[in-house]
């Protein structure tokens, strides 16, 4: 089946083609994704400590959302990126886990169909089962890692992440099949990658490209090269999210010495919220309540930058908008139509991005590991709540608790829900709960509930 949609897709362009419809070269794609970065770690988004003027001028330089989500778990986040799914979809098919993922037309598989080289650089975190490498996934070149920097070393704890020695950590790169072992020591994670991405650049400047950056930082363990060690006011935490703002004005520099620059969208995020919990070596979320793994707003409303001069023009937005929105709106720049039955939960936001419209989406359905959070308009309900993940120096799992009622806030007035409404509101709460129980009933069914 997935074959068939991929020909289907290649003679569909190149249909295109012939009759002029698909004649204009569409812009290059430069996704950049940091690992647990806060929403409060940015300049841009309120930062006093950490520096980041790179990233600061490409906010000023195109679109800031100010209420972007994504998932609040790293794979999650990536599952939904890459499929324009919800994250919390049943996704075994056929008795196969990740059977759906297989399956599915991604993101760069979608964007090769209208010519692109693609690349993944960083992070995969899917899986590398039967057709789950990322080279089955539509990506022409992966140089990153599995998963997670914390995998291959010492257990991941509070205690590791202040005494373990970067040598500790043996986290293998991959060069598209091939496992080359621990060949880059964690501090070089960053400045590798960029380097890939410059050559990459200039590889490919006479056709279209998808270049999806997935660093490994700021996720623990956190270590900044040697160029950027000690240069910050916040510690080996800042140190590090110093070496990424570099990096993006590096890639900047690139596309601008190039000719790219106004060919190219660029594009700033992060997987989720920061995981506080490890305090001198995570972020934070501004003034959001909750990190990582949690469904607060700071679990999962993280930063989002577009910058494509010439077509967005600079502005801050605070429209909602999810990270498995990215997929029909990449697709609709890039000109390419959607298959059936593909990426759909994904809605269209280049109206948003380009021509100031009001946002599509007016729902959103947290989970974690179980249903535990909805949105509908500026009102939003918690029926489990948590407040880490598990106690850092143990490792001991900490339970979700049952919210009976339901917390009630308005993100509008209160986006960092400190005041619960459910006792002043209850028949919002019973409508809201409905809405959720039937959107729960469409996720699990695989049926659109936009």
């Amino acid at each position: 089946m997935k074959r068939w949609l991929k020909t289907c897709l290649a003679l569909v362009v190149g249909i295109g083609r012939l009759t002029g419809n698909a004649t204009e070269m569409p812009p290059n794609v430069i996704y950049i994704m940091a690992d647990d970065l806060g929403y409060g770690d940015l300049g841009c988004y309120g930062n006093p400590l950490n520096s980041t003027p790179h990233i600061d001028r490409l906010a000023e330089s195109g679109i800031r959302l100010t209420d972007f989500h994504a998932a609040p778990w790293c794979a999650p986040s990536r599952r939904a990126l890459m499929t324009g799914c919800h994250a919390s979809r049943p996704w075994d098919l056929e008795g196969k886990r990740w059977g759906r993922l297989a399956a599915a037309v991604t993101l760069p598989e979608l964007l090769k169909s209208r010519g692109y080289a693609t690349a993944l650089l960083g992070k995969w975190h899917l899986e590398l089962g039967p057709g789950l490498h990322p080279l089955d996934q539509g990506f022409d070149y992966w140089y990153g890692t599995k998963g997670s920097n914390d995998w291959d070393g010492p257990s991941p704890n509070y205690e590791s992440f202040r005494k373990a020695p970067e040598s500790a950590w043996k986290t293998p790169i991959y060069v598209n099949r091939e496992n080359k072992g621990p060949v880059v020591p964690q501090s070089l994670f960053t400045k590798r990658y960029t380097e890939e991405a410059l050559r990459l650049i200039h590889e490919h400047a006479d056709q279209p490209f998808f270049i999806y950056l997935a660093h490994n930082m700021p996720h623990v363990p956190i270590f900044a090269s040697q160029d950027f060690q000690g240069r910050s006011r916040n510690g080996v935490y800042g140190d590090v999210i110093e070496e990424l703002d570099g990096s993006v004005g590096e890639i900047v520099s690139a596309l601008e010495e190039a000719g790219l620059r106004e060919r190219t969208i660029v594009i700033f995020t992060s997987d989720n919220g920061p995981w506080t919990m490890f305090t001198e070596f995570s972020g934070v979320s501004g003034l959001l309540r909750g990190e990582k793994s949690t469904t607060w707003e700071g679990g999962e409303r993280v930063p989002f930058i577009v910058s494509w001069p010439g077509r967005i023009r600079p502005k801050v937005n605070h429209g909602l908008m999810a990270n498995y929105d990215v997929y029909a709106t990449l697709a609709s720049l890039a000109g390419v139509d959607i298959p059936s039955g593909q990426a759909i939960d994904s809605l269209n936001m280049s109206g948003l991005w380009i021509r100031d419209e009001a946002s599509p989406r007016k729902r959103h359905a947290s989970y974690f590991r179980r249903p535990m959070a909805y949105r509908s308009g500026h009102y939003k309900i918690h029926l489990y709540t948590r407040e880490r993940t598990r106690h850092p120096e143990t490792g001991a799992r900490e339970e979700s608790l049952l919210r009976d009622p339901p917390l009630l806030f308005n993100l509008k007035i209160d986006p960092y829900e400190r005041r619960d409404l459910s006792s002043l509101e209850p028949d919002r709460v019973q409508r809201l709960q409905e809405e959720f129980s039937w959107v729960q009933t469409a996720i699990e069914s695989w049926k659109p509930f936009q």
